[in-house]
């Protein structure tokens, strides 16, 4: 097996390792993705829409009950590691149907956080 780097290039990467400029620096933030109950996030989007659970998952196309879904798709896949497949099982709806949802816009995501 050959070595990737020369000795003049191992020598010029130890001097940019000691610089102290790289020495305080600090690691990247990972993303926060903590642990948030998918129940919880239902519970927020129906309080914030004023609509029943029911509603969320059953088969009415009216306008805010739309939003409602995409928002609980937005947040279910952002705040949660759970798949497009688990998120949709618990409104009723296929994965791709999460996936069209996460594909557009979400309508009210912050003030429904803030709330």
């Amino acid at each position: 097996m050959e070595f990737p780097f020369t000795k003049e290039e191992v020598k010029i990467l130890k001097k940019i390792c000691e610089n102290p400029i790289f020495k305080e620096s600090q690691p990247l933030p990972t993303l926060d993705k903590t642990p948030f109950p998918l129940k919880h996030i239902k519970r927020l989007v129906c309080n914030f829409y004023k609509i029943k659970e029911e509603h969320l998952s059953g088969n009415r196309r009216d306008r805010h009950f739309v939003q409602a879904r995409r928002d609980y798709c937005h947040l279910a896949f952002r705040k949660t590691k759970h798949s497009t497949k688990v998120i949709g099982d618990k409104i009723k709806r296929d994965h791709t149907s999460v996936v069209h949802h996460l594909s557009k816009q979400p309508f009210n995501i912050d003030k429904i956080l803030h709330e």
